[in-house]
């Protein structure tokens, strides 16, 4: 190769007498154009340079290479189609094979990075880099991918070009936006597939330096590599032809494909052959309209202050939910991704969620759950922050494929998110009924009709509503338990009809607390003060004057009067605080939750002067 280089030089000084004469003679006229061949197999137009000596780089997408010397791995430079506008990007499967058809550079083994390849290069987000705490691996499941150690950090705060989270030494894009996701760009896919659902590979956010698990058929950017030594390829293979500086022509190269290649700027030769273009696989067949649908209807529990950005709903399998879903979902379209939804108060919002996959290629069955997010702004991870709404933190799940297909009409009201969240279980302080245990479902069935404390805090065997069960209670119970409508009814009073004075005690049934029970001057039954709020009465103890309770022990007397310690207009001789599930009796049903209650010191403080039931 040396001799001829001399060779060549011996000739072109014996013809130009100077080599730069000869290496400088014009080539084109300036201004001067001419079609011109890409290495993706199209062609473009090329401009002679002003100096008329070659010419301008064709308008083409080229590739080069950076390799990483603390790793020997050799990246693609930038990726695929990094400054072409709208594009959508490869499927993973399609990008596998992008990489191993790409011939650029003089190199044809490309290959698409596994997951440990892709973390070499992410930078600035050190949980996701080479040895960091994210879990995400060659051969890892998909719960890997939601682990906190693998989230987003600042939106394009790293150090590569444009705040990507790569090496200052690659060029390329983070920004292009995901067609079927709105509000985030796509993301770089790898070779790895989770170890437990085939469907799903892992990948790289490089404007956020996260790494996650993504479905194989989600559009992603594409950046191949090779791990062998790559110097730079200067000429093609065999003898060396002059050219023109600039000019192109065109090639095949080995696998088949047409390609172009360029003359190096000394017009010593042509670079080697490139070979760039790529047909995607045909689109997948939208079988949507054959699957179940859920028609949702979406409602806000309150005037909305500010407009909403974005409204998402979507389905998740029961096995391996989790509320919020930290995983990509697996039912719902990317219709159920609304920007700027037009939803308040007096409008709700109704939309289709379908049951098949995210990219539409198959129904889905079993059983699911549904995620809903309601957003001021665009965000993904897509979870509210305050002031904004979700739902889903309870639920029954939704059967989906189990025959022909159905429509499922759901309604839903979003619960206001509230990062103040004592209790974790996703309903803010100010809305839980129950903030010392979690209750997601909010159950108020303690009395029936509900009192604002959830099931899961209530203390029924709190008779005298002071915060704890304790003997005092316990007596209390003891003297209701086995009251029912025929032996000493709960809660059948309040004032009667007429004037007549059905249970004797001598007062009128129109104006007698508690007329089927005695507790008037004719008539009544022994008690005793417990404390300000509670009168114990002892049902087997009918009166007619104090004295007949003196046998009963200190604070005994005969309730004569009428008595309503708690005001609430009944009569403590009807009152039955102890019936707590309000079906007119007290027995062993109401026992079993006296005894749960037992002890209890962090009662919450109820309105004593309410009505327990309403019969």
């Amino acid at each position: 190769m040396k001799k001829l280089c001399f060779i060549s030089f011996i000739l072109c000084f014996w013809f130009c007498f100077i080599p730069a004469a000869c290496f400088s003679q014009v080539s084109c006229t300036p201004g001067e154009t001419q079609e011109c061949f890409c290495p993706d197999g199209t062609t473009a137009i090329q401009s002679c340079r002003t100096d008329g000596n070659g010419w301008n780089q064709c308008d083409c997408t080229y590739y080069s290479f950076w390799c990483d010397p603390t790793t020997n791995l050799c990246w693609q430079d930038p990726q695929k189609d990094a400054y072409t506008a709208n594009d959508p990007g490869l499927t993973q499967p399609d990008a596998g094979r992008y990489c191993e058809e790409v011939v650029f550079a003089g190199y044809d083994d490309w290959q698409l990075p596994n997951i440990d390849e892709l973390r070499t290069i992410i930078k600035g987000n050190p949980p996701t880099e080479t040895g960091g705490e994210c879990p995400v691996t060659e051969g890892s499941p998909m719960a890997d991918g939601s682990n906190e150690a693998c989230m987003a950090s600042t939106e394009f705060g790293g150090p590569g070009i444009g705040g990507c989270y790569w090496p200052p030494e690659l060029t390329g894009t983070c920004n292009k936006p995901d067609p079927a996701a709105q509000g985030h760009p796509l993301e770089t896919c790898s070779a790895t597939v989770a170890s437990d659902n085939e469907h799903w590979v892992g990948s790289a956010l490089f404007d956020n330096g996260a790494v996650c698990f993504n479905h194989l058929h989600s559009y992603a950017d594409v950046r191949c590599v090779r791990n062998a030594p790559s110097p730079p390829v200067m000429c093609a293979e065999g003898p060396p032809e002059s050219c023109t500086p600039g000019g192109t022509r065109e090639c095949t190269c080995a696998n088949g494909k047409t390609g172009a290649q360029v003359c190096r700027d000394d017009g010593s030769c042509f670079g080697p052959c490139e070979c760039t273009g790529f047909t995607p696989s045909p689109p997948i067949t939208d079988v949507c309209d054959q699957c179940d649908q859920v028609k949702l209807t979406i409602k806000v529990p309150e005037k909305l202050n500010t407009p909403p950005k974005m409204l998402m709903a979507f389905l998740y399998s029961v096995e391996g939910w989790t509320f919020p879903p930290m995983r990509p979902p697996d039912g719902g379209t990317d219709y159920n991704q609304v920007i700027d939804p037009d939803i308040d108060i007096d409008k709700p919002y109704v939309m289709t969620v379908p049951g098949c996959t995210y990219y539409k290629e198959s129904c889905i069955s079993g059983d699911y759950y549904l995620y809903v997010s309601l957003l001021m702004e665009e965000r993904m991870p897509p979870f509210p922050e305050d002031g904004e709404y979700w739902w889903g933190m309870c639920q029954e799940p939704i059967t989906l494929g189990s025959g022909q297909m159905n429509e499922i009409p759901m309604e839903i009201e979003l619960v206001s998110f509230e990062s103040s969240d004592s209790d974790d279980d996703k309903i803010g302080d100010s809305m839980d009924n129950c903030t010392e245990v979690a209750n997601s479902c909010q159950e108020d069935t303690y009395p029936p009709q509900g009192n604002d404390i959830g099931n899961a805090c209530e203390c029924e065997g709190d008779l005298d509503c002071d915060g704890d069960v304790d003997v005092t209670d316990f007596s209390k119970f003891k003297e209701d338990f086995g009251r029912s409508s025929y032996r000493y009814p709960c809660n059948d009073a309040g004032t009667g009809l007429g004037t007549g004075d059905q249970d004797g005690d001598g007062v009128p049934n129109n104006q007698d607390n508690c007329w089927k029970m005695k507790n008037g001057p004719y008539g009544g039954f022994c008690a005793k003060q417990l404390n300000p709020s509670l009168l114990e009465i002892k049902l087997n103890k009918p009166c007619t004057w104090h004295n007949q309770c003196v046998s009963l022990g200190s604070g005994y007397f005969c309730e004569l009067y009428q008595i309503d310690m708690n005001g609430n207009g009944l009569g403590d001789v009807c009152e039955c605080e102890s019936d707590f599930d309000c079906d007119g009796d007290v027995d062993g049903s109401d026992a079993a939750l006296f005894v749960t209650d037992n002890g209890r010191q962090d009662c919450p403080i109820r309105d004593c002067s309410q009505n327990y039931c309403m019969y």
